[in-house]
Order: C-alpha cells, then sequence, then structure tokens
C-alpha cells in the first residue's frame, strides 16, 4: 500500500490513485477526488497562505461557466483570474511600493439618476392676501410655494479611482468624485397668465396677518414677477483600503454545476468633503399705467452653502461568482460643516435718479447679510452595487446609494414672511427707523439624497 498520497495539483488532478488519511495509515478513493480545503480560507487565518494572491485578490470574475460542467470544483480558480495575476508568492513580498511604481488599480465611472430631500418654500405667489385664521374671508388663492420643490429627479456622474500599493492587493490608495447636474424649480407671472397677481407676506402694522403686494391688478399696477429655486450637490474624497480578510471556495450554482466563489472584505479610512449649494431668487418689474409712469425692479435673494469636512470611515464588502459579483460599502464620514446663509434685497425706482436702494420684500436692513457658523454633523452612506463581467478586466455594474447628512442649512427655511412695511423703499425714499422684521436666525435641518446608479469599471 501507498504510504504517502500522491501530489495533487491546482487543476484538482493527481499523480496516481488518491488517498485519505486516517490514524494507522491511507484508505484509497475511487475517482478523480479534490481533497478540500487546499489552504485556509477563515477570515481569523489571514493572511491567507500557499493560494497567495489568488486568494487574496478575487477583483474579477472567477470559477467556471455552466458551460464547463466540470465533475468537480476548481478551487484555487482565482489563481488564474487576470485580476489576481500570476501565482505568488505573497508572504514573502514586501509592498510593491517600496521597490517599484504601483501596477495594479481601477478605475470606475458611472451615471447617476438620484433624487433628494425636497427644498421647502414658504408661501411666494398669490392672487391676493390668503385666508388666515385671523381673516378667513380673504380670497387670495395660492399659485407658488407652501410646500417643497426640486423633488423631481438629478443627473449625476460619479468616478471612483485607485491604485495598489502590493502586489497582493491589501494596502490600496483611491479617491472618488461625484456631483449632481444643477436643477431649478420656477414660477413666472404676467398680466396676460395672472390678471390678479401678488405676493403674500405677513404685516406688522396689521398684527402680523395675512396681506400682500400687489405685482398686478388692472388700473392701479402692471408687471412681472419671476421665482427661481436651484440645488446643486458634489463631494470627493481620498482613502487608504486595507484587506481585513478574503475567502475562497465551492458551491453549485443552480444549474447544478460546480462553482467556485470568492470574497473579500475591507476597511476604509479616509478625509471626505460635500458641499450642497441652494438658493431662491424672487424678480419682480413693475410700472404703473398712467402717467406719471414709474417703473420698480424688485429682487430679494437667498441663498445657503454648506460644505462638509471630516474624518470617513468605512467598510466594503464584494463577493464573485462566475461572472457575477455583488458588493456593500457602509461609511460613515464625522466632522464640521460650515453653513452660511446669505441674504441680499434691492429696488431700483426709475425714472428717479440714484443708486438702487437696500431691500426688495422679504429682504430688507433687519435681515440682509452673510452669515457663517461651524456644526458638527455626521455623514452616513450606503452603496449597493450588482456587476457582470464583460471582458477580463472590464465590467458593467448597477447600483443604489443613500446618503444622509444632518444639520444643514437650506434657503427656504430662511425666509421670514414678517415684514415691517415701514422699511419698503419708496419713492421719493424716506428715512426709516431701524426694524426688526423680517429677521434673520439659523434653522438647521437634515438633508438626504438617494438614488440609482449605472456604470462600468475597468481593472488592471
Amino acid at each position: 500500500m501507498q504510504t504517502e498520497p500522491p501530489i495533487i495539483y491546482e487543476d484538482g488532478h493527481a499523480d496516481g490513485p488518491v488517498y485519505r488519511q486516517v490514524p494507522g495509515g491511507h484508505v484509497p478513493l475511487e475517482g478523480r477526488v479534490i481533497l478540500e480545503p487546499l489552504h485556509d480560507t477563515s477570515c481569523d487565518a489571514f493572511p491567507i497562505g500557499p493560494c497567495g494572491c489568488g486568494d487574496i485578490g478575487c477583483d474579477g470574475a472567477c470559477g467556471i461557466s455552466c458551460d464547463s460542467c466540470a465533475p468537480s470544483c476548481p478551487t484555487g480558480g482565482c489563481n488564474g483570474d487576470p485580476m489576481c495575476g500570476e501565482y505568488r508568492d505573497c508572504d514573502n513580498l514586501q509592498p510593491c511600493i517600496t521597490i517599484c511604481l504601483p501596477q495594479d488599480g481601477w478605475l470606475s465611472a458611472e451615471y447617476l439618476l438620484w433624487w433628494q430631500d425636497g427644498m421647502y418654500l414658504p408661501p411666494l405667489a398669490s392672487t391676493g392676501p390668503l385666508p388666515s385664521a385671523a381673516n378667513p374671508n380673504n380670497t387670495g388663492t395660492l399659485l407658488y410655494g407652501g410646500d417643497d420643490v426640486l423633488t423631481d429627479s438629478f443627473d449625476g456622474l460619479r468616478i471612483d479611482f485607485g491604485v495598489w500599493l502590493d502586489r497582493c492587493h491589501t494596502w490600496g490608495v483611491g479617491g472618488d468624485f461625484f456631483r449632481l447636474d444643477g436643477r431649478s424649480d420656477g414660477f413666472f407671472g404676467d398680466p396676460t397668465t395672472f390678471p390678479a397677481l401678488a405676493r403674500p407676506f405677513l404685516n406688522t402694522e396689521l398684527g402680523g396677518v395675512e396681506d400682500s403686494e400687489l405685482v398686478n391688478s388692472a388700473g392701479i399696477i402692471n408687471g412681472t414677477l419671476n421665482i427661481q429655486a436651484d440645488s446643486e450637490l458634489y463631494g470627493w474624497g481620498v482613502h487608504f483600503n486595507h484587506l481585513r480578510c478574503a475567502q475562497e471556495g465551492c458551491t453549485t450554482d443552480w444549474c447544478g454545476c460546480p462553482d467556485t466563489f470568492c470574497s473579500r472584505t475591507e476597511y476604509l479610512i479616509g478625509f471626505r468633503q460635500v458641499q450642497l449649494s441652494e438658493g431662491v431668487r424672487i424678480e419682480e418689474s413693475l410700472t404703473t399705467p398712467t402717467a406719471p409712469i414709474v417703473g420698480f425692479d424688485i429682487f430679494d435673494d437667498f441663498r445657503t452653502r454648506n460644505q462638509f469636512n471630516g474624518f470617513d470611515l468605512g467598510w466594503a464588502y464584494k463577493r464573485t461568482r462566475g461572472y457575477w459579483s455583488a458588493e456593500a460599502k457602509l461609511r460613515l464620514a464625522v466632522g464640521n460643516t460650515r453653513q452660511r446663509v446669505s441674504i441680499n434685497g434691492a429696488t431700483t425706482i426709475t425714472p428717479t435718479p440714484g443708486t438702487p436702494q437696500t431691500g426688495g420684500l422679504l429682504a430688507q436692513a433687519s435681515n440682509i447679510g452673510t452669515y457663517d457658523r461651524d456644526e458638527f454633523s455626521v455623514l452616513p452612506q450606503l452603496d449597493l452595487r450588482l456587476g457582470y463581467q464583460l471582458t477580463d478586466q472590464l465590467r458593467a455594474t448597477f447600483g443604489y446609494t443613500f446618503l444622509y447628512w444632518s444639520n444643514v442649512v437650506r434657503p427656504g427655511d430662511h425666509i421670514d414672511r414678517l415684514v415691517d412695511v415701514g422699511q419698503i423703499p419708496s419713492d421719493p425714499p424716506v428715512a426709516t427707523p431701524a426694524a426688526d422684521f423680517p429677521r434673520f436666525s439659523f434653522d438647521n435641518t437634515d438633508y438626504w439624497a438617494q438614488g440609482l446608479s449605472f456604470g462600468a469599471e475597468y481593472r488592471w
């Protein structure tokens, strides 16, 4: 009887009969058998031994397809994967960065179809004074505002890139960038479309009840009203990737074929910046219908900017089976949000000469200015992605992302409709005492964005 089992090769065949070792000797086994595992696939046993980079890399498609239908599962399938490279004794390798330039890396580009938390706007356009508890008989009808805007989808782009610092893909450095194209929502009214048109506000001289400034009213004033709200989101980051563990093993697919699977778990640490810029601008152009004709050009402008800077920690898991791969990435960024609110307004009266007067309607001397402060924020993000290997190095991807951001400011929350009408510019200009309304105060809220991604990833 043979006392030592034959050598078993990576492709699963053996020289001569195969024996199973038992106490006291070896028992021959019938047929072509692969002894599993050929190596330790436990995460707790990392770093993995003789299978080398095949286990540790596992970045692309591995295993066999149903067309092969081999009678047994080829362990070590990842070793032949072009993403993992040839067999290397990784235990004896030093980090590549110490002896050469990084040779392996990745680049992905994705089209984003996202939705965001809508921006709330107070009532900004109506046909007259709006009904209220104090004046339920008011006949004005709300035309714009009083709900969320910018709730439709945003188009965008995301790019992820990086290089591995060692040949076994245990340490890497990368970066990412995403941007949602600026989107706007608005309202436009003129005498043709809205013969009765006004801007609603709360009048302090009437005890803070609903009132309105006329934009169109037959025989009194003719004008146009244009309201635009816009929003733009982008961000970038840099990070280190570190492999926590990798596994490779056998499974059976849905067509009954033996197949290999590869999985890897990574930790990420880095820096992240995200910026949200938004604004609301209200413009009026008014003229009196009778002589002497006087024109009024009025604008109120409310803008916010939130810039987050913080440390980014993450966990990523990838599992590859045949040509398919599934990934999950969870990131948590912790840091500071620099909040900025800018309010401006002015009125130009013609033919009266002189510079524009300070103040429109909702932006007056009492709240005009630029206000900054810092707030602690958390920014978690979840990414799920499904991939299909098109070639040895190119993979198509489809995914979902959810992003949350605490403690941001948005322009609609900083529009105070309570107005001291004594501040409103007039012809001729009249000096008015300082007033308290409209006023400014920071108002924090939370923000989210989520959506789908369609793209491709190239690895070399």
